[in-house]
């Protein structure tokens, strides 16, 4: 299925559109959900800031659950790079704010020697560094793309905790659509961010 209106890619202009502002806030949203996961928050922030606003949207990402399973790194990686170069665009500086896998994938971009330099600051809410789920392991093992639905079933659902979630967020996708965010969050966990320079805003919660 296509993607909905309300999730697409999309610019929400401080003032008048095409205008640049000195900042630009790029929003990257977590695994299987999309820009709307923390909104208001993002708007909240940019209109306080008088900031241009880029919502990005990752591959795979507010469509059904068989495009989310076609998604590889390679792809939200890319989608990140377009994002950055928007922000640019719209604003003097840019500052990323990554939510979950969101996070993880704007940490990786703030070490990377050619998107580093791009980014003049971050902000992580509830950065995913660490996969909580028993047997996480598994996803990281030779050919798991081939073993993985015989041991652990095609599909993964799980229940929304509200309307909204099960609005905005794919409940139900191929059990494969988790290797490419392990392979993440692997990455993220075993990099080392001293070559990263920009202000960093971390927020998350133990409930």
């Amino acid at each position: 299925s296509g993607v909905r209106p309300e999730v697409s890619r999309r610019i929400v202009w401080a003032g008048r559109p095409a205008t640049k502002t000195p900042v630009a806030l790029v929003y990257i949203h977590g695994f299987s959900a999309t820009s709307q996961e923390i909104r208001p928050v993002p708007d909240l922030i940019a209109a306080w800031r008088g900031a241009n606003l880029y919502f990005a949207r990752l591959s795979g990402h507010g469509m059904d659950g068989a495009s989310l399973g076609q998604a590889r790194v390679s792809d939200w990686a890319r989608d990140l790079a377009e994002a950055i170069a928007i922000g640019h665009r719209i604003g003097e500086k840019v500052v990323l704010i990554g939510t979950s896998t969101g996070g993880t994938l704007a940490a990786l971009a703030a070490r990377d020697p050619v998107l580093g330099p791009q980014i003049d600051g971050v902000v992580l809410v509830s950065p995913n560094f660490g996969l909580q789920a028993r047997g996480s392991f598994l996803l990281r093992q030779p050919l798991a793309r081939q073993w993985l639905p015989l041991l652990a079933g095609r599909e993964r659902c799980f229940d929304p905790a509200s309307d909204r979630q099960r609005e905005f967020w794919t409940v139900c996708y191929p059990m494969v659509a988790t290797l490419p965010m392990a392979a993440l969050v692997a990455e993220a966990a075993g990099s080392n961010y001293a070559e990263a320079k920009q202000p960093l805003l971390v927020l998350w919660s133990d409930a």
